[in-house]
């Protein structure tokens, strides 16, 4: 009786844990947006150059993600995750300083710190939570969305505060919490070479299987930072929407994409399998774009569609890092992989979709587009939703 109540203990504080470190993943990069037209006046940025400037945390997640699995295996997981809040407190200190070129190089350190917690997080969940892993990764979800709105709503407050470096850099102060609160952790870490897992037989670069999760991480990751980029450009353009009413209409969007990831995790755990739920999620997205190219006029309606399916995209993604793989080993190598391609494809097609649209002068085409990318979203979402496992040796 002593010892299941210690290891309950302990399995309770291990997930206090991680939903702590999880705050740390959003806000230090949401912050920025509603304050970017105040940093580009500072520091007399271009277009381009303020528009790169929140790409970068994506570009860093695409190219990072991979080497946070080979990380873990060199440090230990949770001696992995105190280097990244390190990292991430660092460069929230850089981005602080009177300098445009430290500006870009704390960002950079930011994205990829978030980096390495977005890929060894879910590896964590895996291996101390498997029982519970649909409930667990449910509120590892609802923490990232919770934050990331966070993180927005924050932002202008905080600068009418002290400023918008004081609004930046208040996010720092949950990564020193963080990061005291981790410190226990440490007497759990161990070093995968010490401990040697199964290993895949095959590279999950040639696995189908852990290509259809990317591509639904890529898919849904597109839609959404599409929507974030260009939404209210695209209401101005088409219907004449302010700004601020395009922000609310995001707003809403951010709420039932958090109902969604409360809703799904059930229909996740007492399912057989979770084909019809990847592709009902695409479906839905597919009709919000759908609807967004034949009746913008009516956005509201199909951005609370977009919020649904992308809400249960996300959650259902995260799971199926688990769901997928038979070892922790594995979890943390499609999480890594995964992410990748997912934030890759994130970053890249909000640069395409404006290209088109400069293109053609107006946005069909590009609406279009992520039809295409919806459908794929739908497609990748049936077929990782198969009950199948990566083969393990």
């Amino acid at each position: 009786m002593p010892l299941d109540t210690l290891s309950s203990s302990r399995t309770l504080r291990s997930l206090l844990a991680v939903l702590i470190v999880t705050f740390n993943l959003r806000g230090a990069i949401t912050c920025v947006g509603p304050l970017l037209d105040t940093i580009q006046t500072e520091f007399g940025l271009s277009s381009t150059a303020a528009g790169f400037l929140t790409s970068l945390p994506l570009f860093a997640f695409g190219f990072v993600s991979p080497y946070a699995a080979p990380l873990a295996r060199r440090l230990g997981m949770e001696l992995a995750i105190l280097a990244s809040l390190v990292l991430l407190l660092g460069g929230l200190v850089l981005r602080y300083l009177p300098s445009v070129v430290l500006l870009y190089l704390g960002t950079a350190c930011i994205g990829i710190a978030i980096a390495i917690g977005n890929v060894l997080l879910p590896g964590l969940l895996r291996r101390d939570h498997h029982q519970h892993l649909t409930l667990v990764t449910a509120l590892f979800t609802m923490v990232l969305v919770i934050v990331g709105g966070l993180g927005s709503g924050l932002s202008i407050p905080l600068y009418e505060l002290g400023g918008w470096r004081f609004s930046l850099a208040a996010w720092a102060l949950p990564v020193v919490a963080s990061i005291a609160l981790w410190l226990p952790e440490l007497r759990h870490n161990t070093r995968t070479a010490q401990t040697p897992a199964p290993t895949p037989k095959i590279s999950l670069w040639r696995s189908p299987l852990a290509w259809q999760v990317a591509l639904l991480m890529g898919c849904q990751s597109s839609a959404f930072y599409v929507l974030i980029a260009w939404f209210p450009s695209l209401m101005l353009e088409t219907q004449g929407v302010s700004a601020a009413r395009s922000g609310w209409i995001l707003f809403v969007y951010q709420i039932f994409i958090l109902i969604s990831v409360m809703a799904v995790p059930p229909l996740i755990q007492r399912l057989a399998d979770q084909r019809w739920i990847g592709a009902g999620c695409g479906a839905l997205a597919l009709s919000g774009y759908l609807g967004l190219y034949l009746a913008p006029a009516q956005a509201m309606t199909w951005m609370l569609l977009l919020g649904l399916g992308g809400g249960g995209a996300l959650v259902l993604t995260l799971t199926l890092f688990g769901l997928r793989t038979q070892t922790t080993t594995q979890t943390v190598a499609l999480s890594g992989m995964a992410q990748a391609v997912g934030y890759l494809m994130a970053a890249l097609l909000p640069i395409v979709i404006g290209f088109v649209h400069d293109l053609c002068g107006n946005w069909n085409l590009s609406l279009l587009l992520m039809l295409v990318i919806c459908t794929g979203q739908m497609v990748m979402g049936y077929l990782s939703g198969l009950p199948r496992t990566i083969e393990a040796s």
